[in-house]
């Protein structure tokens, strides 16, 4: 599939500035996600892990995500995958 065609929610942070998000497409379902503040300082290009700078580094960094979103494959129980840096 085009990573094209899978969407992600607006994040929202969590504790200790974790960015939590979903990605779904029609046809593919939901699947929910969480990014560490370090990864995105580190991946993404944060210039720090104020919740502005991770919220604008997401904005930037949503094809990318997206296509690391439609690679990783859901766990049979529902829980969120966290995205690392080798993800990215």
């Amino acid at each position: 599939m085009d990573s094209s065609y899978i969407n992600l929610t607006t994040p929202i942070v969590a504790g200790q500035s974790t960015l939590w998000f979903s990605a779904y497409g029609f046809g593919w379902g939901y699947c929910a996600f969480e990014i560490r503040p370090d990864v995105i300082c580190q991946y993404l290009g944060a210039a720090d892990d104020s919740q502005k700078q991770l919220l604008l580094a997401f904005q930037l960094g949503k094809r990318k995500l997206a296509g690391v979103a439609e690679r990783k494959m859901p766990p049979p129980g529902g829980e969120r995958i966290e995205i690392t840096g080798h993800d990215l």
